[in-house]
Parts: C-alpha cells; sequence; structure tokens
C-alpha cells in the first residue's frame, strides 16, 4: 500500500528585482516575504537580487521597513514577528549570521547590530530580530543553505541572463518571485527559473487546490 504524502524538502527561494519595478509596491510585499512567521516559510523570500541601478535606493527603502517591525508576544497587536520554533533552531539562526560576519558580509540590521529589548515575561522567549545581509558571494553558506528564520541576504546584479544563472546556482526549486513591468521578460524568465512556484509583483497568492511543490 503508498500512503498519499507531501515531503517538504525546503527552499532557498529568490526575489528577484529589476529596475523598473513599482518599488512602492515591491518594498513592503519583500518585507512580508522575508520574515512572515518569523521566516519560518519554506516560501519566504532568502535571497534578495536587486538590479543595480537601483539596489542602494532599494536597500535604504528595505532596511527602513524592516527595522519598523515590532518583535514581541504574538497576542500583541502591534507585533509583527513571534518567536522561533526552538532555543536550538534559534541558536542555529543566529549561528549563521555570525558566519556571514566572519565572511566579510554586513549586517545592515538585526542580529547582533541591534540590541533586541523584551519586557521580563518575554526575556526567556526565542526571539530575534529580522536580519539583512549584504556584500556576500554566491558560494557563501548563506547564499546556499536554507536558514529557516528572520535572514534574508540582498545582492546586486546586472542583466537577466546573470540573475538567472546565479538565481539557479542552489540545490533547492521551490518557489522564486519577479518585480517588473515588462511582460516579455517575465515570460522568458518563467521559462528558465529553475523553480516550481513563480509569483510577479506579488508573494503568497495561491489557491491550496493547485499542486504544491518543487522541481530540482
Amino acid at each position: 500500500h503508498c500512503k498519499k504524502l507531501s515531503l517538504e524538502l525546503g527552499g532557498k527561494n529568490p526575489c528577484i528585482i529589476f529596475a523598473d519595478a513599482d518599488l512602492e509596491k515591491c518594498i513592503p510585499t519583500v518585507v512580508r516575504s522575508s520574515f512572515t512567521n518569523q521566516g519560518e516559510v519554506c516560501l519566504c523570500s532568502s535571497r534578495i537580487f536587486v538590479q543595480r541601478s537601483v539596489y542602494e535606493t532599494f536597500l535604504h527603502k528595505f532596511v527602513d521597513g524592516v527595522k519598523k517591525m515590532h518583535v514581541g508576544n504574538p497576542a500583541d497587536p502591534m507585533t509583527t514577528m513571534g518567536a522561533l520554533i526552538s532555543k536550538e533552531h534559534l541558536n542555529k539562526v543566529k549561528s549563521y549570521v555570525n558566519l556571514a560576519a566572519e565572511e566579510g558580509a554586513r549586517i545592515l540590521c538585526g542580529e547582533s547590530v541591534e540590541e533586541l529589548k523584551l519586557p521580563d515575561n518575554l526575556k526567556d522567549g526565542y526571539y530575534m530580530f529580522p536580519t539583512v545581509i549584504t556584500d556576500l558571494r554566491d558560494s557563501s553558506r548563506c547564499m546556499q543553505e536554507e536558514i529557516f528564520g528572520p535572514v534574508t541576504c540582498v545582492v546586486p546584479f546586472d542583466t537577466e541572463d546573470e540573475v538567472i544563472s546565479r538565481a539557479n546556482n542552489v540545490k533547492y526549486g521551490l518557489s522564486a518571485s519577479l518585480w517588473t513591468q515588462d511582460v516579455s521578460r517575465t515570460m522568458r524568465m518563467g521559462r528558465k527559473l529553475e523553480a516550481a512556484t513563480i509569483w510577479t509583483n506579488c508573494w503568497m497568492v495561491r489557491d491550496l487546490n493547485m499542486p504544491f511543490g518543487g522541481m530540482k
């Protein structure tokens, strides 16, 4: 007998932002796609590729948006990010941030650069700030391995062919998201990106009746 089941094999999902993207719509959505449920979502955006001509503008506005997130008790209506699943997992996620710093990356906000102040009743919880890392090599562990926490990496790119190659350069093939006004580009990239679910100018818009899975 064969039991019906779905295997969760993880993701290291690219979010690709072109110079013609609507940043006012894009940035709040990418903040959400990076840090929903403390980043403990297999479909979260954990590698953000931004076309070089808008890279600095995006980075500045994105970090500002991330810093507005409120870490705390999920029962508090003001909270936008709660605790991670366990102490062991919290330590694992923090170890990736430390590793990135050791490799020469820049931590723009979050873990190791900001002090998390929590009320006494939450101090033993598994909380950390949402963290944004840049200046990483594509071969670094933070760009290759699923961290499954509130950590995302932002790097620049120049051309369409280049970013397709870099986005595909991981062992995962779960999902991707594109931000562009160019429909022809969307169709070209949709055929070349090695991801089973590809969103355009949105994230997590789906019908749960549809098949779900990866392609590697």
